[in-house]
């Protein structure tokens, strides 16, 4: 028997529920317009807030292990901090010393440092000149270096280099004026590395209350859900924060290590240099291999600078084929091109703290997306560990999962 169609509704009550939508359309942006002004408004806070739930992320496994062997939760987070911290301050001391010596050697070494690198860009330019025919200007970029204070063949005089470079003398007194905004940025950065600790220890402490606040806020029939789906962004987020810190740490050791073997001066701060700059996915990898690859071309030849690459790069192949996929697993796997967008976008939006976030922020909205369409779309089944909290199990967590 065929269901009988609904009647049809007056023209006057479809154009009234036309317009409610249409105007509720319009609520809802003006409301989101509204909260992005405001967020932009007090944008200052944000900085610390980000900082403290990467600390959060990063500590909380660590606290509610301690917490399962009847730990308090407030001890547990206070030894967290000591146990994490005094890792850090460990680390610091042993490798400072060698750190302070390479650059102080830097320092000694840069008058001749300098100079090779002024004779191999000469000798670059004449060599592209010669075989491509291509007319390359290099005055500019030797003059910056201090080429008019080096007795060099070819290298431009002191008035040459007065006139190359009285542009940008021009452009860097135009900037003169920021030194004090320059200023202001320091000290707001450094409160923001005061601030962002403490607030991050109130939160691991209060955490499993403020889980059930969240909770409480969602209506009964939505909260597993809702638990559910804010676990998988915690585990996604937290993995790869974690992830993240880890693998720097496994590319600072392998290279610095590879950089020695090889004789490349410097190698401990390249390779720091190499670690830090690996959190930044699909580009920060080339940031160390070319540093590695000028040091060693200017101080010891091309060869050198060869096997600065050859070194970043079998590094690189260890982290992508061996380090990244074990460490990694548990996060959102993004295609690469995605990544990259993500980069760009998040760089242009909020600079630093934008490309920090753009992969674990794209990663959410995918993990959101994928939710809603194969529960609302798809209508497929809930997963297990919903099925679980709908059971009558304890919920998972909405934010920083415990481990």
């Amino acid at each position: 028997m065929e269901t009988p169609a609904p009647p049809r509704l007056p023209a006057g009550e479809r154009l009234r529920r036309v317009g409610i939508g249409a105007w509720s359309v319009i609520g809802i942006l003006l409301l989101l317009a509204i909260s992005i002004w405001l967020l932009f408004k007090i944008r200052v806070i944000f900085p610390p807030l980000v900082l403290a739930l990467l600390i959060i992320y990063l500590l909380n496994p660590l606290v509610s292990q301690l917490e399962k062997r009847r730990v308090p939760r407030a001890l547990g987070a206070v030894l967290s901090y000591v146990v994490v911290f005094g890792v850090v301050t460990l680390l610091v001391i042993i490798l400072a010393p060698l750190i302070s010596t390479q650059v102080s050697n830097f320092a000694d070494e840069w008058p001749q440092f300098r100079a090779d690198t002024i004779v191999k860009i000469q000798d670059t330019s004449a060599s592209l000149e010669d075989r491509f025919g291509v007319n390359i200007n290099t005055d500019q970029i030797e003059c910056v270096l201090g080429a008019d204070e080096i007795d060099s063949p070819g290298s431009p005089t002191a008035a040459e280099c007065d006139e190359e470079t009285r542009t940008f003398r021009e452009r860097l007194g135009a900037q003169a004026g920021r030194i004090t905004e320059l200023g202001g940025t320091i000290l707001e950065g450094l409160l923001i590395f005061i601030l962002a600790p403490l607030i991050a220890l109130y939160l691991l402490i209060d955490l499993p209350q403020l889980q059930r606040d969240i909770l409480n806020l969602v209506p009964e029939p939505q909260r597993a859900e809702f638990a559910d789906l804010g676990s998988k962004m915690g585990r996604a987020i937290g993995g790869f924060f974690r992830g993240q810190l880890f693998v720097a740490l496994i590319v600072f050791v392998l290279a610095s290590i590879g950089f020695r073997l090889i004789g490349l001066p410097f190698w401990l701060v390249i390779g720091a240099i190499a670690g830090i700059t690996n959190l930044i996915p699909l580009i920060g990898p080339f940031i160390g291999g070319g540093l590695g690859f000028i040091v060693g071309t200017v101080s010891e030849g091309f060869g050198l600078g060869l096997w600065a690459i050859v070194v970043a790069l079998v590094v690189q192949q260890i982290d992508n084929h061996f380090i990244s996929p074990q460490v990694m697993k548990r996060t959102v796997q993004l295609h690469p091109v995605t990544v990259m967008l993500a980069l760009l976008a998040g760089g242009t939006l909020a600079g630093f703290w934008g490309i920090l976030l753009a992969v674990p922020g794209v990663a959410v909205v995918k993990i959101l997306l994928s939710h809603l369409w194969s529960t609302r779309v798809l209508g497929v089944e809930p997963t297990p560990h919903t099925q679980a909290s709908m059971a009558g199990a304890e919920p998972p967590s909405v934010v920083p999962e415990e481990g």
